[in-house]
Order: C-alpha cells, then structure tokens, then sequence
C-alpha cells in the first residue's frame, strides 16, 4: 500500500513538472504599437495581427507613409521568436523588402529590421500589446 502511495505521489509530481515545462501556446492577435528606429529617430509603428483558420495574417501602418496598412509577409513564430517580411517602395526608393526579427517577453517583441538591398539598413524595433 505505501509503496502505491509513493509511486503515485511520485508519478503525479512528474507529471506537475512536465505541465509546468511545457511551452504556453502564444496568442499574437491584437494591436501591438511602439517603433522602429531608423536614421537616429523613432517612427511609431501599429501592427495588427489576427489569427484565422490557425494562420496568422496581419497589417503594418507607420506615421512616416512608408507602410501605409501593409500585409505582413512569411510570418514564422518559433517557440518566441517571430519573424516577418514587409514589402515596400516607393517611386523615389523603388521597391524593396525589410526583413523583421522580434524575441517576445509577454506583452513586449523586441529585435531588428534589416532592408535587403543595396544600403543594407538595420535598425531597432520594439512593439507591446495594446490592452
């Protein structure tokens, strides 16, 4: 008889601290506002991400015209790390693809945005989670 109690006790308390290791499903739908620095100056950005079909589609505006509501292109979370693509241009830049990396933490992605291309521009770039 004690040695069924151990074994459950035992078996109950594995099973706790597999529950606990395993990684929380990330929900990135919402509104998430913050910035983009480019050039030494911050351009405040608004992403709206929403999940369909269990597929996450969204759309970029920033206060500079660049990205006037764009699709948010090749969105990849893993464990936390999302990545995206941006298509952008315009007649005096021509057209061109910034690439993103954000490391989420809760309510907050930070990391960077590179331009491929030519200039080769990166920068830093920090979103939270309208509530």
């Amino acid at each position: 008889m004690k040695k069924t109690a151990c074994l459950s006790a035992l078996l109950l308390f594995v099973l706790g601290i597999g529950a606990a290791a395993s990684p929380q499903k990330i929900d990135l739908s919402g509104t998430w506002v913050g910035f983009a620095e480019r050039m030494g100056s911050q351009d405040p950005l608004t992403l709206v991400l929403e999940k369909k079909e269990g597929v996450y589609a969204g759309k970029i505006t920033d206060e500079m015209g660049m990205f006037p509501g764009i699709e948010v292109k090749n969105l990849v979370l893993k464990v936390d790390v999302l990545t995206f693509d941006l298509d952008g241009g315009s007649p005096e830049t021509g057209a061109f693809t910034i690439k993103v990396e954000m490391t989420l933490a809760g309510d907050t992605m930070k990391g960077t945005w590179k331009m491929a291309g030519v200039d080769q521009e990166t920068g830093a770039m920090e979103l939270s989670r309208q509530k």
